[in-house]
């Protein structure tokens, strides 16, 4: 029987995240053309009251999560919701635009976690930009504003630089650096570690596929590949994006057996290594290259 999750503190924000977070598009692999299945509306209010699912990435081309978020308000629940979106275009004016879209499509006030999302320089940050980030945060419009980078080492530099409230980072046990080179000085900060997002746990489905040319017939499970990223402390939650309803809800009871057994934590630390190793040299559209 599954039980429900725990509700966590977000870093410094004040908010309070489950340990899965509930998104529904993710990216496929050149091994995995699956790509997960757009969770309906209902799904989404089952995740909420079945499984204390609060914190949900609500862009508005996920349109089921949309739907669902916006039935959780109507019934009284946005103040145990965590919302979370993001603006791809690093412009002050896309970045007010965008925020206002949200709220719209959701029918609140504010938003509680606003995101300047795939970070690649910092132009994307400059100062028009951070200001515009902060101004909105200033006028209630978002509680949290932050940034979301697949480059580990510019994510740190602008933690650094601008003190984000909240860091969207990829963490997973193929892409490990993070452990050195992101979560040391988010704790190091002296107003204390932002909160912490971490997306591709599944490193898109490679972690799940089996490599026995390589000595790994056994792959992670769905649900070993969450307990992973989850069993570092530096990280709050974890983007979820389930198949369907079932496989969701071995996601959360994986969960909620807690961190891996250190034996199966340094085998997968090592499966994770070869996973690395066999992907090498590709590249995604929206990342360029994912040798790092």
């Amino acid at each position: 029987m599954v039980s429900t999750l725990v509700v966590r503190p977000l870093g410094r924000t004040g908010l309070r995240v489950s340990p899965l977070g509930l998104a529904s598009v993710s990216l496929t692999s050149g091994v995995s053309r699956r790509a997960p299945a757009p969770m309906d509306a209902g799904a989404v209010e089952r995740a909420f009251h079945e499984h204390g699912i609060n914190t949900f990435l609500v862009h508005y081309l996920m349109r089921g999560i949309c739907a669902g978020v916006r039935r959780l308000i109507r019934a009284g629940y946005r103040d145990e919701l965590v919302l979370v979106s993001e603006v791809g275009l690093p412009f002050s004016g896309s970045v007010r635009r965008g925020l206002k879209l949200h709220l719209r499509l959701l029918g609140i006030e504010y938003l509680d976690v606003w995101l300047l999302g795939w970070v690649r320089s910092p132009w994307y940050v400059r100062e028009a930009v951070w200001t515009e980030l902060s101004r909105l945060r200033q006028a209630g419009a978002t509680r949290c504003i932050g940034l979301s980078s697949h480059d580990r080492l510019l994510a740190a530099r602008l933690a650094a630089d601008l003190d984000p409230d909240v860091l969207m980072i990829r963490y997973n046990a193929a892409h490990r650096g993070a452990e050195r080179e992101v979560f040391p000085l988010l704790e190091a900060l002296p107003g204390g570690r932002p909160g912490v997002i971490a997306y591709t746990a599944t490193r898109w489905r490679m972690l799940l596929q089996p490599l026995p040319d390589h000595g790994f017939p056994r792959a992670m499970s769905g649900p070993e590949c969450y307990r992973f990223v989850l069993g570092h402390p530096a990280v709050d939650t974890v983007w979820c994006a389930a198949g369907d309803e079932d496989e969701l809800r071995h996601d959360v009871a994986g969960v909620l057996q807690g961190p891996l057994h250190p034996q199966r934590m340094e085998e997968v630390r090592r499966f994770g290594d070869a996973v690395h190793a066999s992907a090498r040299g590709g590249r995604r559209w929206m990342f360029g290259s994912t040798a790092d």
